[in-house]
């Protein structure tokens, strides 16, 4: 094999398909909605308590989740951070290893993906994790505060479990490639 060739193989090796760039483009959108939306809410909302949005519904609230959801773990940053991390590696490692021909699961795989790495990003840089978006229903309930890296990382296991049980092609994204 000649360097020519060499080089044309090593291109094609480099070259990403259609549903690669989608999960890309969603990973790093995803990354950057989540720690500017954090950004401007901390720096302009943060010393000004519960901010209403819809009355009895909607609010911003700054909040600083030292552990994980709905408070537990608070004060074990490190150990949350090595979760984070291998988080992050099982996400790459069912990415990489099945179906990904789909449009819906390189959506939700880089949705799941970046939500992982925006709370990485405030566990490292900030020791806790940044939370502003505060939810209630009626008078009697109130959700925990989460952010958009929590959002992002729902709804891309909602379209996960969508596609698996609701598409004609069922169990296409959890169905694992088979290597010839």
């Amino acid at each position: 094999m000649n360097v020519k060739d060499r080089r044309r193989k090593n291109l094609i090796r480099l070259k990403a398909s259609k549903n690669t760039i989608v999960f890309l483009a969603v990973t790093f959108s995803g990354i950057l909605l989540d720690l500017l939306t954090k950004w401007i809410v901390f720096a302009n909302f943060k010393d000004t308590g519960r901010c209403v949005i819809i009355k009895g519904f909607l609010g911003i609230v700054c909040s600083e989740n030292e552990g994980v959801v709905f408070g537990y773990a608070q004060g074990r940053n490190n150990i949350l951070i090595f979760f984070c991390l291998a988080a992050i590696g099982v996400i790459l490692w069912f990415y990489k290893n099945f179906d990904r021909s789909g449009l819906l699961s390189n959506i939700a795989f880089g949705m799941i993906l970046s939500g992982a790495i925006g709370n990485l990003w405030d566990r490292i840089f900030h020791h806790h994790v940044r939370d502003f978006i505060d939810v209630h229903l009626g008078m009697g309930y109130h959700w925990p505060t989460f952010n958009i890296a929590d959002s992002l990382i729902c709804v891309g296991v909602g379209l996960i479990f969508y596609e698996t049980l609701f598409t004609k092609k069922r169990g296409s994204m959890l169905t694992q490639k088979t290597v010839l």
